[in-house]
């Protein structure tokens, strides 16, 4: 039975078979409906933030059908130039990216309710779980709410830039342990991919927006950074992927899927 995202229990993710079994006799949906939160807050350095949260379809790469939900974040400063000319361009504090970590899996989680029985993928900054106090707020805010969705996991942003991918290693043991498991994403770099082995990740993510899938020469590399990372994980899932080059990805090794058209921006 294969299970998407990662369920330690092997009874609480979400299957392609509870899926089917919920639909009926008819094939399950190939898409569900858009589902999007927004939330807003100051930083410590007084400096407005907007944060969006849209739900999207995981698609099984094997069956093309939508089988779980990733939430992509989408932060942004609020005030325009003004607001940062005034404020400097500094990087977000600790305590800054905590709080927006926890209003994510708060919020996520409400918007993940919406599609009621899927699983989903929520993003947290490495920088929170790199702190004995971060990951103490994360798994008391995710794991003591009897109505959180079954096979919550947690996709880990940043981690692979971290030279110690030990201690990442460390972080997915702690919590897939217990009832929320961990995704890697990492940079669709096919070295950097060979060094996440290190993490004991079961699940990798890869964001294909900037990596060249259709020349004859980005084709052959894409298929080589989707092999080397199933090598690395046993469930990849790559995220911004071209539609039409989901059944390449598949049999170079992909198992799942967040589909983007990726259409060229004309100015």
């Amino acid at each position: 039975m294969r299970t998407f995202p990662y369920d330690p229990a092997g009874t609480g993710g979400f299957t392609d078979e509870t899926m089917a079994g919920a639909a009926g006799a008819s094939q399950p949906p190939l898409h569900f409906g858009a589902q999007q939160a927004n939330f807003e807050l100051v930083t410590r350095g007084r400096r407005g933030l907007a944060v969006s949260l849209i739900a999207q379809d995981i698609v099984a790469l094997d069956s093309g059908q939508a089988v779980s939900r990733r939430v992509r974040r989408i932060i942004r400063h609020t005030g325009g130039e003004a607001g940062l000319n005034l404020f400097g361009r500094g990087t977000l504090e600790g305590a800054d990216l905590r709080r927006i970590d926890l209003l994510t899996l708060r919020i996520g989680i409400d918007l993940l309710r919406r599609t009621p029985g899927l699983t989903g993928v929520l993003p947290v900054f490495w920088r929170t779980l790199a702190t004995s106090h971060g990951r103490f707020a994360l798994l008391y805010a995710g794991t003591y709410d009897e109505t959180r969705p079954a096979g919550l996991s947690m996709e880990i942003m940043g981690g692979t830039e971290t030279s110690r991918l030990e201690a990442v290693a460390e972080v997915i043991d702690q919590f897939q342990s217990g009832p929320i498991g961990m995704i890697l994403h990492a940079a669709p770099d096919i070295g950097i991919v060979r060094q996440a082995v290190q993490a004991g990740a079961s699940c990798l993510c890869l964001d294909f927006a900037g990596v060249d899938h259709l020349s004859p020469e980005g084709k052959a590399g894409a298929r080589d950074l989707i092999a080397t990372a199933r090598q690395v994980a046993p469930t990849v899932l790559l995220v911004n992927l071209k539609p039409e080059w989901a059944p390449a990805a598949h049999e170079a090794g992909a198992t799942h899927a967040v589909l983007a058209p990726m259409e060229p921006l004309s100015l």
